[in-house]
């Protein structure tokens, strides 16, 4: 519920204080010569700051130097901004279908595998663009410092002539952009334990566990004693008496089977005697 309320807030905060940013600078330059001009600098998103010129006065009568800033930062400015309106876009989207979809988001569980897939891939952005624009913010911060700017200006470098500062750009907006980029990182990433146990994943392999080389060996090992007892106690049960002769009688008895009827040798004559046997199955 928290990434449903806040990860659409989070992403419009973050584009809206970075794509929305626009940055003046004043100077007032006093030549010797008792002429007085105010320069003005404005920039803006996506802070190509190449394309930024002004016109100061050289203190030489009427001429003037038409000057640029350097440095372009739109690239890591235009991922970030990207970043954050497909954040937003795929936010409200999410928050439609729980909503008003959730038999189709539960059906055969492509919903909340895909929610996954999309929650890893967001986190991974919103971290490398943050980390990518707070870097670009340190360069467009000394691109537009005003005392790199005066040095630019070739009146402001003489000594004879005054140079002041009537304003300054304010930051605030884009390092709040920056703030925002890596508050965002934080609630992706953990939303993703939340989608992960949406898909059902972590109940399959609970079911499932794997076991160790060691524990393999320990169960083959009681398995191999348990299925030699077993087969050992079978054994014995099927084991045949020995048989005894009965020399008063003049009768051999053979120990019983599961055939029927003991058989009884019988034998003619005398024990010593080398005769023929008869065999008797008395059933």
């Amino acid at each position: 519920m928290c990434m449903v309320i806040f990860a659409p807030l989070f992403a419009v905060l973050a584009f809206a204080t970075c794509g929305g940013y626009s940055g003046q600078i004043m100077v007032k330059v006093k030549c010797l010569n008792k002429t007085q001009s105010n320069i003005s600098i404005s920039f803006n998103y996506p802070f190509r700051l190449q394309q930024v010129h002004f016109s100061a006065p050289l203190c030489e009568g009427t001429r003037k130097e038409t000057l640029f800033l350097e440095g372009d930062n739109a690239s890591s400015a235009q991922f970030f901004v990207t970043v954050s309106v497909l954040a937003f876009l795929y936010s409200l989207l999410a928050t439609i279908v729980y909503i008003f979809y959730q038999n189709k988001y539960r059906e055969k569980n492509r919903g909340p595998v895909v929610d996954f897939l999309v929650t890893l891939v967001f986190s991974s952005l919103w971290l490398i663009s943050s980390i990518a624009w707070a870097k670009t913010l340190s360069g467009v911060k000394t691109a537009t410092d005003v005392h790199q700017i005066l040095l630019l200006m070739s009146a402001c470098r003489a000594q004879e002539n005054l140079c002041e500062v009537l304003q300054e750009p304010i930051w605030t907006n884009l390092n709040m952009s920056v703030a925002f980029g890596f508050l965002n990182f934080f609630l992706w990433a953990g939303n993703i334990w939340f989608a992960y146990k949406e898909t059902g994943l972590h109940k399959s392999i609970q079911r499932y566990p794997s076991r160790t080389p060691s524990e393999k060996r320990d169960s083959f090992r009681q398995y191999s004693q348990t299925s030699f007892g077993q087969s050992e106690a079978g054994f014995g049960q099927r084991l045949y008496n020995q048989g005894s002769f009965d020399l008063s009688s003049g009768g051999l008895s053979l120990p019983q089977t599961n055939l029927g009827q003991p058989m009884l040798y019988r034998q003619v004559g005398s024990p010593t005697s080398r005769g023929p046997l008869i065999f008797v199955n008395e059933m």
